[in-house]
């Protein structure tokens, strides 16, 4: 495929601090005839010295994830030929999310990973082997993913999954850590120990052509998990229904626990003590809908890492799938 005219997005937040030097290297290993970048951080600074013509887009009227929005939409309105993309599962949300709200959905994103997890499908390749993009085959692949909002309004897309709680997975000082997940939406890492979102009135269901089916409710609500049935999803969702899933084709599934699933650190004595771990488990397709309400003050929905929307106990969480919801650039390997 044609990478001669590229848009560049760098998150100077994600992961390491080392995004422009990865750009400068991918922009080395692509070697484009056109770039069109963000000003200073957002990719300009990693373009010095090298022999590009250089369009650049000054986003000073914006902030924080706002900036990665409005550079996506500049660079489709300018129809290039790819968006590359330095960042996390996080940030390439973000920039499908952008492209998605403008109807560009067939604009393919290359990922370079350098954010915390790294395992969506809109990521080509890692920091660490960004020399592979050099004289590689590329393939735009469709990528399914989840739309994710709260009280019937689209707030974010997941391409890896969408969960409530109170923490996200951020880097702080080099490591993965569990952080306060209504901070990070103030751009600020503040280590938070993981909780359940249960409360009295907790409740989660599926909304389907054929009626509602409640999944689970009260203190059986204290982990909320949509995914795709792949090898990614919390070990096939507790080797639970997912697996029957997969086999009928539906195209996600919502897990819930009533035991904390996402954190980083594990307490192996506390969870035997605590058990029996009890999971219940549905499928999803594009025809359905996840709703979840009545949770604790506070809990936040995300999608892909990204903190969307804190939860009042009266608000409505909706996640519902899509196929094909972006395009994924892929390294064809050698036959």
């Amino acid at each position: 495929m044609n990478l001669n005219r590229i848009g560049l997005i760098v998150n100077p937040s994600a992961g390491s601090s080392e995004g422009l030097t990865i750009a400068r290297a991918a922009l080395h290993a692509l070697a484009p005839r056109e770039v069109l970048v963000g000003a200073g951080e957002m990719g300009a600074d990693a373009l010095r010295d090298l022999p590009l013509s250089v369009r650049g887009f000054d986003w000073s009227s914006c902030a924080g994830k706002a900036r990665t929005k409005f550079l996506a939409e500049r660079f489709a309105a300018a129809r290039v030929d790819a968006l590359v993309v330095i960042g996390g599962d996080g940030t390439l949300a973000d920039v499908a999310l952008a492209l998605h709200q403008t109807q560009n959905h067939a604009l393919p994103v290359l990922g370079i990973g350098v954010g915390s997890a790294n395992v969506g499908p809109l990521i080509t390749c890692l920091a660490k082997e960004v020399k592979q993009l050099a004289g590689a085959h590329f393939k735009p692949r469709a990528v399914d993913g989840l739309i994710a909002g709260v009280n019937g309004n689209p707030l974010g897309l997941g391409f890896n999954d969408v969960g409530i709680g109170f923490t996200v997975l951020a880097t702080v000082n080099g490591a993965v850590v569990d952080v306060d997940a209504a901070q990070k939406m103030q751009g600020r890492n503040i280590p938070r120990e993981p909780e359940p979102i249960a409360a009295e009135d907790a409740r989660v269901v599926k909304s389907s052509p054929r009626g509602e089916t409640v999944i689970a409710r009260g203190n059986q609500v204290a982990t909320v998990i949509v995914g795709f049935p792949d090898e990614r999803f919390y070990g096939k969702a507790i080797a639970g229904g997912v697996l029957l899933s997969g086999l009928v084709g539906d195209l996600a599934g919502c897990l819930v626990c009533d035991h904390l699933l996402v954190r980083t650190q594990m307490d192996a004595e506390w969870y035997r003590r605590s058990e029996p771990v009890v999971s219940h488990y549905v499928g999803l397709n594009e025809t359905e809908r996840i709703e979840t309400g009545g949770l604790r003050e506070g809990a936040v929905l995300c999608a892909d890492g990204n903190p969307l929307a804190i939860l009042r106990p009266n608000d409505r969480a909706q996640v519902t799938a899509q196929r094909a919801l972006a395009q994924a650039i892929k390294i064809e390997e050698s036959l």
